[in-house]
């Protein structure tokens, strides 16, 4: 078989199926306990555990997740069936120092801002909103990655305008939503890495990004709602400055950092997500046994019995509703008994 043969798809993953398990408390009190960096009473799966609400007024995100689309900004999007995703098309503008020419406000006032159509608080879940598109990752957007990343260099008076204006928009977007919902917590996006290193230097973040970010954070602590960070890459050199400048609840970061490292050291402080390989779980040569293996090497590795704080909490991905059930009731079973005497 040639490459050029092998098709490329996009996997949708399958909702958590009914495990039927009686548990001793709550999802919610035991996402709570994790979040708060309490030990819980077994290994959460924060996206079963999670009920996310959103504001139809705010568009700040690709308007559409599954056609060409735009934002509040104007930004293109195309979309790709092979990747099941909307990517941004175009530049706005080259230069970072035209920002205030192109960039265009939206007036919020002149959105009906109110909860979604038959929003309904499931009081077994904790509750948040996705945070897409920070404030690197908007400027890319705008301007294209090549164009965003030389404007760090060679403008850095432009980019910090840039970005202290862009805290202050997010800020009202999620102040208007925290008026609708008691959100237990905000998932904030903002890549800052590759697979091998930061984007940027430490310098330059500490320089341009990290006091309009930690001004979103305290926005966001000030309404008592707790943070958890997204940031793709292998951004370890950030994580001194995000830990004890930042000082988010949650890290959903990638698994190429040192999560157990994080924990060991932050763990009293911060709670990781943890991604379990896709290569195990979608691989139906593992078998049941091994998946339940697998589910127990986690718990072992990175559970609240051998690392500080909480341990890790998961995001399990499957498209094969019994392979799913059979991992995560092993993983809740197997941390509930190692986690017993804690």
């Amino acid at each position: 078989m040639k490459c050029s043969d092998i098709k490329v798809s996009a996997i949708k993953p399958i909702a958590p199926p009914d495990l039927g398990l009686d548990l001793p408390i709550s999802e919610r009190e035991n996402f709570l306990k994790a979040i708060n960096h309490e030990k819980p009473m077994w290994m959460a799966n924060q996206y079963r555990t999670t009920q996310f609400a959103l504001c139809k007024a705010n568009q700040d995100m690709p308007r559409s997740m599954n056609s060409a689309t735009d934002d509040w900004f104007g930004c293109k999007y195309i979309f790709s069936e092979t990747y099941g995703t909307p990517t941004p098309e175009g530049i706005m503008f080259e230069e970072i120092s035209d920002w205030e020419k192109y960039v265009k406000w939206p007036n919020m006032d002149d959105y009906v801002w109110e909860a979604s159509p038959n929003f309904k608080k499931n009081p077994n879940k904790v509750l948040a909103t996705p945070y897409g598109n920070g404030i690197f990752e908007r400027m890319h957007m705008f301007m294209g990655f090549e164009n965003a990343l030389i404007a760090l260099l060679e403008d850095p008076d432009s980019c910090k305008s840039f970005f202290n204006a862009m805290a202050d928009y997010k800020i009202e977007i999620f102040n208007r939503m925290a008026d609708i919902y008691d959100f237990d917590f905000v998932i904030y996006n903002d890549d800052w890495g590759t697979a091998k290193s930061g984007f940027f230097s430490v310098d330059t973040m500490e320089e341009l990004l990290l006091e309009p970010t930690r001004r979103i954070f305290d926005a966001f602590r000030a309404r008592g709602v707790k943070i958890e960070f997204h940031n793709c890459g292998k951004i370890e050199q950030f994580i001194p400055d995000i830990m004890e400048e930042l000082k988010p609840d949650m890290l959903e970061i990638q698994v190429i950092n040192d999560i157990r490292g994080i924990m060991d050291k932050y763990g009293d402080r911060v709670t990781c997500e943890y991604a379990p390989n896709p290569f195990i779980l979608y691989d139906m040569d593992v078998d049941h046994e091994g998946l339940r293996k697998y589910a127990r090497d986690i718990v072992d590795g990175f559970g609240a019995h051998v690392t500080g704080g909480a341990g890790v909490v998961l995001n399990l991905n499957f498209n094969d509703a019994e392979r799913y059930r059979v991992f995560e009731t092993e993983i809740i079973e197997y941390s509930m008994k190692q986690y017993a005497n804690l």
